[in-house]
């Protein structure tokens, strides 16, 4: 059996870390967001957290780790292509979004159901810039 290369394999597990960390995401927003609509607003505060912590953080990691792996493995070559830096500023317009729904939900959790309202926009701004950094990363091919 053949092993990948290494840039190749750091590519595939960043694509994986996006997809896990990008779909936690935005289940933890459309379940936080129906909080306020439940007779126990922690309970869904505590499952979006559960949400949050066991898949989209673990998801962000393996992105991040992965995706610095294989600019480090080139960083001549990514950091003087024009649509690498906008996709960077995208993803981290998503690590701002991701903790601040993080601390939503967190205090959801707590009770706190002001913390609920909202949560979707964010969402919305998530998958938005998420989808601007896919287009990126797909047309970057093309000729």
């Amino acid at each position: 059996m053949r092993w990948l290369p290494l840039p190749t394999l750091l590519l595939a597990l960043h694509v994986l870390g996006n997809v896990l960390w990008i779909g936690a995401l935005l289940s933890v927003v459309t379940v936080a967001g129906r909080a306020r609509w439940v007779a126990d607003p922690s309970e869904i505060g505590a499952l979006a957290r559960r949400i949050h912590t066991r898949i989209a953080v673990p998801g962000f990691l393996l992105s991040f780790v992965a995706g610095t792996g294989r600019l480090l493995l080139a960083p001549g070559v990514y950091l003087h292509l024009p649509w690498m830096h906008v996709k960077l500023t995208l993803a981290a317009v998503v690590i701002v979004l991701h903790h601040v729904i993080g601390a939503r939900v967190r205090r959801v959790a707590q009770g706190a159901t002001r913390a609920a309202p909202g949560v979707g926009v964010l969402g919305v701004f998530v998958l938005l810039c998420a989808a601007g950094a896919v287009l990126l990363g797909v047309a970057k091919t093309l000729p």
